[in-house]
C-alpha cells in the first residue's frame, strides 16, 4: 500500500506495471480494490494507478473536504500533480465514471482518453435503493449495519472469481454515513447533459444491459457526441468488468491502444457487444 498527502490529507493509492499512465476510479461504496483483476490485465501494457476517493476505502476524509463529484474531480487533478503526471487515461466506474467524465470535460489537457463504465450522466438514473441513502436517518441506519452493507455490496458485485472478494467487502463498510449520504446526494443532483458537448477527448462508454443500479439508457445520451464510442454488454449488470471480464478487458485494451481519435462516423464506431457463447 502506498500513501501520499494531498491537500494535507492522506490518500491511499496503488501502482502497477510500466508504460503510459492509466488511472482507475472506483464507485460509491467501493474502493480501488474491486478494479484489481482489470488492473492486473491492463498493467501488462500500461502503468496503472488507482486511489481511494475521500472518505472511501483507506483514504480518510478531512474536516474541510466535501464529498461531491466536483471535489473528487479536483482530487484526481491534485493526485496527478503530486505524481508529476501531465496527461492520463481515466477509467471510472459508476460514481467514478461520472467523476472521470467531468474531469475530462473540464481538464482536456490533462486527460488523453476517458472510459466511463456504468456511469450515471443524469443523477436521477440511480436506483431507488441508492437514493434512499440520501436521507440522514436511512444513511445512519445503513452505516450502523455493516453486515447489511456487505450483503448489499455482494449483490451489486454479482458473480466474481476474485479470490480477494472479502477484502472488497471489508472496504465497503469503511465509509461513514455522512460520506455515503453526501456522495450519493451529489450524484443524484448532478446532470452532465449540458456539459457533454464539451467532451472533446476520445471516450469509451460502457454499460451493462442488465444494470439495476444505473439505468442503461444513459448510453443513449452519447448519440450525438462525436468523440464517444458506446458499448453495451447485454449480459452484464453494474460491474461489466467482473460479469464479462475477458470481453471487457479486450474492449478496454483495444481502446487504450488507440493513440488518436478516429474520424469515421459515429454509427460506424458504435457497436453492441454480443454475449460470449461457450
Amino acid at each position: 500500500m502506498s500513501i501520499m498527502v494531498v491537500d494535507q490529507q492522506v490518500v491511499h493509492y496503488e501502482v502497477f506495471g510500466y508504460g503510459r499512465p492509466v488511472l482507475f476510479l472506483h464507485g460509491w461504496l467501493g474502493s480501488w480494490r474491486y478494479w484489481f483483476p482489470t488492473i492486473e490485465r491492463v498493467a501488462e501494457h500500461f502503468r496503472t494507478y488507482s486511489f481511494d476517493f475521500w472518505g472511501f476505502g483507506d483514504t480518510r476524509l478531512g474536516q474541510s473536504t466535501p464529498e461531491s463529484i466536483q471535489s473528487y474531480s479536483d482530487q484526481v487533478i491534485r493526485f496527478l500533480d503530486e505524481l508529476g503526471i501531465d496527461r492520463v487515461v481515466l477509467v471510472g466506474h459508476s460514481m467514478g465514471g461520472m467523476v472521470a467524465l467531468k474531469t475530462a470535460i473540464n481538464n482536456p489537457k490533462r486527460v488523453s482518453r476517458v472510459v466511463a463504465v456504468g456511469a450515471p450522466i443524469v443523477g436521477d438514473s440511480l436506483s431507488w435503493l441508492l437514493k434512499l441513502t440520501d436521507r440522514p436517518v436511512l444513511a445512519d441506519a445503513f452505516a450502523r449495519m455493516p453486515w447489511f452493507r456487505r450483503y448489499m455490496f455482494r449483490l451489486f458485485l454479482g458473480e466474481t472469481n476474485d479470490p480477494a472478494v472479502n477484502e472488497i467487502l471489508d472496504d465497503s463498510v469503511k465509509s461513514s454515513s455522512t460520506t455515503l449520504r453526501r456522495a450519493v446526494g451529489s450524484m443524484w443532483r448532478t446532470d452532465l447533459r449540458p456539459e457533454l458537448p464539451r467532451l472533446n477527448v476520445p471516450a469509451l462508454i460502457v454499460h451493462g444491459g442488465r444494470d439495476e443500479i444505473v439505468h442503461p439508457n444513459q448510453a443513449d445520451l452519447f448519440d450525438h457526441i462525436p468523440s464517444a464510442e458506446v458499448v453495451v454488454m447485454p449480459e452484464s449488470r453494474h460491474f461489466p468488468f467482473l460479469d464479462e471480464a475477458e470481453l471487457f478487458n479486450e474492449t478496454l485494451l483495444r481502446f487504450l491502444r488507440q493513440d488518436a481519435p478516429r474520424s469515421m462516423p459515429r454509427r460506424a464506431r458504435s457497436r453492441q457487444i454480443a454475449p460470449v457463447s461457450g
